[in-house]
């Protein structure tokens, strides 16, 4: 097990609380739902400190045949690092989008009403009755 995930959970971790810290900041989000940020990304900088300290645990022997692996698995296909890279960014802005959609609509809405309440922003109007949230 190489150290890369565990570097690229924290980042991870981070960029959920700078998220996170952008909606209560913006006022997109109460304080009231503060908790649950806190905890996913207390859960997700932690995974990542919980990984490296596994990947040091790895015996000197497996240790060696993981490097022995890397080295051979490098020589023998292309370099995927940047499909890689590309690949967790990409997933990383899908969930934190998801997870910003459920943030942002009330709790009274469906999700069809709010994707109406979206494209109907751009026109004002003075008609469209917002359901109260309870």
């Amino acid at each position: 097990m190489s150290t890369k995930p565990s570097s690229q959970m924290t980042l991870l971790g981070l960029g959920v609380l700078a998220f996170y810290t952008g909606m209560l900041g913006t006022g997109q989000a109460s304080l009231e739902v503060f908790p649950q940020f806190a905890i996913t990304a207390v859960i997700f900088l932690n995974s990542g400190k919980f990984m490296r300290h596994l990947a040091e645990k790895l015996p000197a022997k497996e240790q060696q045949e993981q490097d022995e692996q890397d080295e051979q698995d490098e020589q023998d296909e292309p370099n995927w690092e940047l499909r890689n890279l590309t690949l967790n960014w990409l997933a990383a802005i899908a969930v934190l989008s998801i997870v910003a959609m459920f943030v942002v609509k009330p709790a009274s809405m469906t999700i069809t009403q709010f994707g109406g309440f979206l494209l109907k922003t751009d026109v004002v109007m003075t008609d469209y009755e917002m359901p109260i949230s309870p």
